[in-house]
């Protein structure tokens, strides 16, 4: 079985647009009482695996994509979310998403965007977008920790804080990202452990994108063994 790693197509002659969460004031950072690691609280995996988290996106510009991304991982449209369920129901579920117009947004969060973001790309949010849905995937395989060079630095059962020591290398070179094959869970897509958001497919998945010529990905071989 081929595996590939799932990288963001940005649009090759035209940027595609990104989302960007509005709700920044409900993120507090707390230490947890066992291991002391500060963790912003609600955390974001924790939020995009909660079907039921409110949340409201804004979009930067009106050249959508089938896949965006936010800050964090895979927002998919209301045709890929129907492509996605009607060939991999196994593998993905979806969480919604409060769609914000520029003319909506509180304006301490505009300044807020304006100050990271720029003016120029503060006047490009739109209008009206058009609705997008949150991408819950299952952990699909395991990573092999050894070949990719990956090391669990510490973990703890109360927060569910793990950390990992990722080399840099990995982040530009997919050919050095090892997946124990015999642990695949026979999903289409699917994370890895230790691998954060990153986002893995299947040869299946690629083709079932292409025959539906859906926009936004790319994709790159990873090992196997």
């Amino acid at each position: 079985m081929e595996f590939y790693r799932v990288i963001v197509d940005a649009g090759k002659r035209k940027r595609y647009a990104c989302g960007c969460f509005t709700e920044i004031t409900e993120y507090k950072r707390r230490a947890c009482a066992v291991c002391g690691k500060e963790r912003v609280t609600p955390n974001y995996d924790k939020m995009f695996e909660d079907k039921a988290w409110n949340m409201k996106l804004l979009l930067d510009r009106n050249y959508y994509a089938d896949f965006i991304f936010s800050q964090v991982r895979g927002i998919v449209s209301e045709k890929a979310k129907k492509v996605l369920s009607e060939n991999f129901s196994n593998a993905v579920d979806f969480g919604d998403i409060e769609m914000v117009s520029q003319r909506d947004i509180p304006s301490s969060f505009l300044k807020y965007y304006r100050g990271m973001c720029g003016s120029k790309n503060t006047k490009l949010i739109v209008n009206d977008p058009p609705q997008y849905y949150r991408l819950l995937l299952k952990k699909g395989a395991v990573l092999d920790f050894i070949r990719s060079g990956v090391k669990k630095v510490s973990s703890c059962k109360v927060c569910d804080y793990v950390e990992y020591d990722i080399p840099f290398e990995l982040i530009g070179d997919s050919s050095r990202i090892y997946i124990t094959g015999s642990t695949w869970e026979h999903y289409d897509l699917f994370n890895v452990e230790g691998m954060g958001n990153t986002m893995f497919c299947t040869e299946r998945f690629i083709s079932v994108y292409n025959v539906n010529n859906l926009t936004g990905l790319m994709f790159q071989p990873i090992q196997s063994v």
